[in-house]
C-alpha cells in the first residue's frame, strides 16, 4: 500500500512540473508574441504575415515601379482613386516620365518689381517641407539694408524684420508669429492678413501682397509627417478656419483625442479618416471657399478633390514664387529673380530623415497612394512650372 501511494505521489508530482512547465512555456510564447507585435506596431507595422511585416526601404518600391511594369500595373491595380486623372499621374510620378503643361507666358514671368517698403512676402508654411530652414534663410541671410533683428530662439521668438518706414516686409512665422492661426494656409491668409498686419503695424494701409511656398516630394513629405507625429509632436492647435468658421466635430474628426499621437502606427495614421496629412499640400494652396470648405455635406467628394486640386493649381500659378526642397539651387535663383533680394550665401536643406529610413510592406505602399492622389498631380505640376521658370532666367 505504501508503495502504491508512492507511485501515485511521484506520478502527481511529475504531472504538475510538467503542467508548470506548459504553462511557463505559455506564458513565455505570450510575453514573446506581444513584444513581437508591439515591435512591429511601433514601426508602423500590425500584419502577421512574415513577406509583409518584413517591409522593404522606399528606395526598393521607387527603383521597382520604375524597372518592373508588372510590378507597377500590380500596385495600380486599384479602383479608389477620386480623381479621374490620379492613375495617369500615378504612372509619370512612379515611374519618373516628364510630363509638359501649358502655362501662359504671364505665368513664367515672376519679375514683379517688388518694393520692399510698400511691398509684403507672405510665406505659406506647409508642415514638412523643410520650411523651416527656408524660413531661417529670409531671415538670416538676405542681404537687406536693414536686416532682421532676430533674437537667439527665432522660433518662440520673432524676429524683428520691419523697413526703415516701419513696415513690415515679410510675413512668416519668424517674423510675426502666427496671428492667421498655426501653419495657416492659403485661405486662412487670405482672409486673415489685412486684419492681422493692421494690427502689428498699428496702422491702416494698402499694400500688395506675394505669396510664396515649399513644396517636397508627396510621398517623403508624407512619410515625414507621419514620423512627426509618431515622436510625439502635433499640430492639433490649428484653426483651419474658412469663410470665418472653424470646422465641426461632425465635418472634421480628430485623429487622436490624448496630448500627442505619440507611437502612432502607419495603419493607424492612414487609417484616420480625417488625417489632414491626407493631400496636405493640395488643401494648404487651394482656395477652400471654392470646394465647400470642409464642409462634408453639400458636395461630393470626387467633386470636392477636382475643384481643390484646380483651385491649388491656379493659386500656384499665381504665386511668383515658389521653391522646392529637392531643388534649392533653382530655388534661391528664382527667389532672387523675383524680388530683386540676394542670399549672401548657397541654401542648404536641413537633415531630413532620410527616406531609406521608412520601412513599408507592399500594401502599405500600395495604400499610402490613395491619400497623396492631389499633392502628386499638384507637385508634377508644379515641378513642370518650376523648371520652365527656371529655363526664363536663361
Amino acid at each position: 500500500m505504501p508503495l502504491v501511494r508512492m507511485t501515485m505521489f511521484c506520478k502527481d508530482s511529475t504531472l504538475r512540473r510538467n503542467k508548470n512547465l506548459f504553462i511557463l512555456i505559455f506564458i513565455g510564447f505570450v510575453v514573446y508574441l506581444v513584444y513581437m507585435i508591439a515591435s512591429h506596431h511601433r514601426h508602423g507595422f500590425i500584419s502577421t504575415d512574415r513577406s509583409l511585416i518584413d517591409g522593404h526601404e522606399i528606395y526598393y518600391f521607387r527603383e521597382k515601379m520604375v524597372n518592373n511594369l508588372t510590378f507597377f500595373s500590380h500596385i495600380m491595380s486599384r479602383e479608389d482613386f477620386l480623381h479621374p486623372d490620379s492613375k495617369a499621374a500615378m504612372e509619370v510620378y512612379l515611374r519618373k516620365q516628364s510630363q509638359r503643361f501649358m502655362f501662359d507666358s504671364k505665368d513664367l514671368v515672376t519679375d514683379i518689381g517688388f518694393n520692399i517698403e510698400d511691398d509684403v512676402i507672405v510665406y505659406l508654411h506647409i508642415q514638412k517641407t523643410s520650411g523651416t530652414t527656408f524660413n531661417h534663410h529670409l531671415v538670416e541671410d538676405l542681404e537687406l539694408e536693414k536686416p532682421c533683428d532676430c533674437p537667439h530662439d527665432v522660433i518662440t521668438n520673432p524676429c524683428y524684420c520691419f523697413t526703415h518706414k516701419n513696415t513690415i516686409w515679410l510675413f512668416s512665422w519668424f517674423t510675426t508669429g502666427w496671428p492667421c492661426g498655426l501653419h495657416a494656409d492659403w485661405t486662412e491668409l487670405h482672409e486673415c492678413i489685412d486684419g492681422a498686419l493692421d494690427q502689428l503695424e498699428k496702422r491702416h494701409r494698402q499694400r500688395r501682397y506675394f505669396y510664396i511656398t515649399i513644396l517636397r516630394d508627396p510621398i517623403d513629405r508624407y512619410l515625414s509627417e507621419w514620423r512627426h507625429l509618431y515622436d510625439g509632436e502635433h499640430w492639433r492647435d490649428s484653426l483651419l478656419r474658412c469663410e470665418g468658421q472653424r470646422p465641426s466635430l461632425f465635418d472634421l474628426r480628430p485623429c487622436f483625442r490624448e496630448k500627442s499621437w505619440e507611437g502612432v502606427s502607419f495603419n493607424e495614421f492612414m487609417e484616420c479618416q480625417d488625417n489632414l496629412a491626407t493631400n496636405r499640400m493640395t488643401r494648404m494652396i487651394a482656395d477652400l471657399t471654392k470646394s465647400n470648405c470642409y464642409h462634408k455635406r453639400g458636395i461630393k467628394e470626387k467633386d470636392r478633390r477636382i475643384i481643390m486640386l484646380e483651385s491649388a493649381k491656379e493659386n500656384l500659378r499665381n504665386m511668383v514664387f515658389f521653391g522646392l526642397t529637392d531643388d534649392y539651387s533653382h530655388s534661391k535663383a528664382l527667389f532672387e529673380n523675383a524680388f530683386g533680394l540676394k542670399f549672401k550665401k548657397e541654401l542648404n536643406v536641413t537633415k531630413l530623415v532620410p527616406e531609406e529610413k521608412f520601412f513599408l510592406n507592399e500594401i502599405q505602399f500600395k495604400e499610402m497612394l490613395q491619400y497623396i492622389e492631389l499633392d502628386v498631380q499638384l507637385y508634377l505640376y508644379a515641378k513642370d512650372l518650376f523648371m520652365q521658370r527656371s529655363k526664363q532666367l536663361h
